[in-house]
């Protein structure tokens, strides 16, 4: 039964460090691909999915054992096309090879639909292969792991990403490569000593397994220890009194963000501390009715603060003209009506900020003007899904623009008419997502808050009233009192004060906690109101002036109007803000009482054709299994036709030329290094001597040696100087010759 199995068992066993280091190689290309995932906007979702398909079948083909490196090529082009026909649903049609004008035409049909996305994956293959050839020298691999830490490391310091993940692995693998290459190379030059290794495994293996385990054991149970000076940067930054964020990037310092300023917020990873506030202008709004000015969401909550979830890094992004901006189609708003509110922002002179939005009452509709011209608009980017108004030069901020926003109109009564039934559902998972690790008190709290509500809106009106009415306000909370580490449980259960940061963020988490989908927004508020600047200085209210406290004219928006609210999403109504922070009041138009709200609720259809997308799905997977079929087929033929011909044997016996040709070099440099050894213990061979005649003399003076001495010799010359071919066994047979003569030399 063993010498059945035993030819199974060599051809697994068979260039096994290649197939190890082909593996390794797939690992580190994926830490750039999830780079790129990190960065915002650079590959589409389907070109990331498609790339990190082609590097799993890449690295599963190079499991395949003993195929010829062209044989293996074709299998992993193969496999390529596959899947990209999976991944996008994709098929081939006949080509017409009758008449000739049409065979160009039906070859082109068959290859258009692949773009662009058939160019990175066979890009990513190519790198795959360029790097299989780079890290065949310890140089190479020394080179490799130096350039991607470098790489990383500059990335991670100079941005917002976190790239630690990558460093630690690209690490791992290139270690781990260094270690595949030393077997490889101790193979080729030491096949004895190596065939000992292979025999006795565990007396390689388990020091080398207990030695990495130490290490890591060790390194997961040291304790996390914080800097005890403050970087100069850090110091720089509160010095000025400006924002800046400590996650992300190392060990946490613990400064409290009390000489910080208010203003609108870039990086909202991780929120907390006070601020001081700036009342210096940011922009002047001349509106029609009072919004708050909308900036920028987010739906990912980490649980220290909000960043953009991987689907809304990926969504997207449409071009901007003078035309109504389009809505994504996902969110139902059949029910809601709005009122249109133009807005008309002028930047104030002295802020020279860039900031990545265009602020607007929500919704924006439409923008009709950008620095006194229809021009420039190349420069702005519409995300539907997140009602964003983007701005992408780096160079300079518009002075002013004028843009149409969609004012929504709802009754309270409407809204409780309102379903929520969003769980299980993957669509909404983004707007329902918190983190494993969230305190249960936090979701205990709002399930006993709600208890007693009987429609979604009264739940997200009873979190919102609780949160405004149970905390005060502060601009700079007392930190000491909080130990959690979730920024909403710290901030419910032991702070229990702080401002609009605190206040939204834990109603967002407290309405998913529930079912219900929110986001978290941040922009500014409404900022001063509408009256004489002398009759402002003297404390005289607009309400004591008759003047509609949500009513139109010209409003200035300071930085200490920076604000975040939240938006709940009801199902007919769309996104519904909400203002939870205690103090604040949310501008809204009230419908007219005679007003008959529509309470029959129409049979939304998602607008997916079910039928047609199940027909076009089995159609593709019957013409996916037919390809893979076909391909098998094709690949069986060639093997019998190669056999057939003799062409099988004859690649066979090439190969084995090339092994034999090995084994000839092996022994040369085998023989080189005992004459090297001879030398140093004084057997030296004259200049006029041929070798045969230094082995001669060598064994006249040395009796007890020349026997080894004729053997190594004459496998020299075979392997030096004659046609034939030396075999494994010529090779063991010069290396234990060698190894007695060096014992015998001593």
């Amino acid at each position: 039964m063993h010498s059945e199995t035993r030819p199974w068992r060599k051809m697994l066993n068979t260039d096994w460090t290649r197939r190890l280091t082909a593996l390794l190689i797939g690992v580190v290309l994926l830490q750039y691909v999830n780079w790129i995932t990190e960065e915002e906007v650079i590959w589409r979702l389907e070109t990331i999915v498609l790339v990190k398909w082609v590097l799993l079948l890449v690295g599963m083909s190079y499991l395949i054992p003993r195929i010829h490196w062209v044989m293996r090529s074709f299998i992993q082009l193969a496999l390529i096309i596959l899947v990209q026909m999976r991944l996008f649903g994709l098929h081939f049609s006949a080509i017409h090879l009758r008449p000739l004008s049409a065979f160009t035409p039906s070859i082109a049909a068959n290859f258009t639909p692949f773009e662009p996305y058939i160019w990175f994956g066979l890009s990513a293959w190519l790198c795959y292969v360029a790097m299989m050839w780079f890290v065949q020298s310890k140089l190479r691999i020394y080179l490799m792991i130096l350039m991607s830490v470098l790489f990383f490391a500059v990335r991670d310091s100079f941005s917002t990403i976190v790239l630690w993940q990558q460093v630690a692995i690209v690490l791992f693998c290139g270690l781990s490569l260094l270690i595949l290459r030393h077997f490889a190379e101790l193979k080729n030059r030491a096949p004895k000593s190596w065939e000992t290794l292979t025999e006795y495994p565990a007396s390689l293996g388990v020091p080398i397994t207990l030695l990495i385990a130490a290490t890591v054991l060790i390194g997961a149970l040291a304790p996390s220890i914080n800097p005890i000076m403050t970087d100069p940067y850090t110091a720089w930054k509160v010095s000025r009194g400006e924002p800046f964020t400590l996650s992300g990037k190392g060990l946490p310092v613990s400064i409290p963000l009390r000489d910080g300023s208010s203003g609108y917020s870039r990086d909202d990873r991780q929120l907390g501390g006070g601020f001081k506030f700036d009342y210096s202008a940011v922009m002047t709004v001349t509106m029609e009715s009072r919004t708050y000015m909308r900036g920028e969401t987010r739906s990912f909550y980490n649980g220290s603060g909000w960043e953009q979830s991987d689907t809304e890094k990926k969504l997207p992004l449409s071009g901007v003209s003078g035309a109504d901006l389009p809505q994504d189609p996902r969110f139902n708003t059949s029910l809601l009506k709005t009122k249109e509110v133009k807005q008309t922002v002028v930047m104030d002179e002295q802020n020279n900020q860039m900031y990545p939005v265009l602020f607007g009452g929500y919704a924006i509709k439409r923008l009709e003007e950008l620095d006194k011209g229809d021009s420039g608009f190349e420069s702005l980017k519409w995300s539907p899904r997140q009602s964003e108004l983007r701005y992408t030069a780096k160079n300079k901020y518009p002075n002013q623009y004028t843009i149409i926003s969609q004012q929504p109109e709802y009754k309270e009564d409407e809204l409780r008419q309102a379903t929520a039934n969003f769980t299980g559902k993957p669509e909404w998972n983004e707007y329902l997502q918190l983190p494993k690790d969230l305190p249960p008190r936090v979701k205990q709290l709002a399930a006993s808050l709600t208890q007693d509500a009987g429609n979604p809106f009264d739940k997200a009106k009873i979190i919102e009233k609780y949160l405004s009415q149970s905390f005060p306000y502060t601009n700079e909370p007392n930190l000491s009192k909080g130990s959690s580490k979730d920024f909403v449980d710290r901030f419910l259960f032991e702070i229990k004060e702080g401002y609009c940061d605190y206040y939204s963020s834990a109603m967002v988490v407290l309405t998913r906690s529930i079912g219900l989908p929110a986001r978290w927004v941040k922009g500014y508020s409404s900022g001063q109101s509408p009256i004489p600047p002398e009759l402002e200085n003297l404390g005289i209210m607009s309400s004591q002036l008759g003047l509609d406290a949500n009513g139109g004219g010209l409003y200035t928006i300071r930085n200490s109007d920076a604000h975040s609210w939240v938006e709940v999403y009801f199902d007919g109504w769309g996104w519904i803000p909400f203002e939870p922070t205690a103090g604040f009041t949310m501008p809204t138009v009230v419908t007219p009482e005679q007003t008959t709200p529509n309470t029959t609720l129409p049979n939304v259809s998602s607008g997916v054709d079910t039928t047609a997308t199940t027909a076009k799905s089995g159609l593709s997977l019957f013409q996916w299994m037919t390809v893979i079929i076909f391909a098998i087929m094709l690949v069986v033929m060639s093997l019998l036709l190669l056999r057939r011909f003799g062409l099988l044997a004859e690649w066979k016996e090439t190969m084995n030329k090339k092994q034999g040709a090995n084994f000839n070099q092996k022994i040369i440099v085998e023989f080189e290094k005992l004459l090297r050894y001879g030398k140093r213990k004084g057997y030296r061979r004259q200049e006029y001597e041929t070798m045969r005649e230094a082995v001669d003399r060598w064994g006249n003076q040395s009796r007890w040696i020349k026997t080894e001495l004729e053997t190594v010799l004459q496998l020299f010359e075979k392997a030096k100087y004659s046609q034939l071919t030396s075999s494994e066994q010529d090779y063991m047979s010069v290396n234990q010759a060698i190894q007695r003569l060096r014992t015998q030399m001593k």
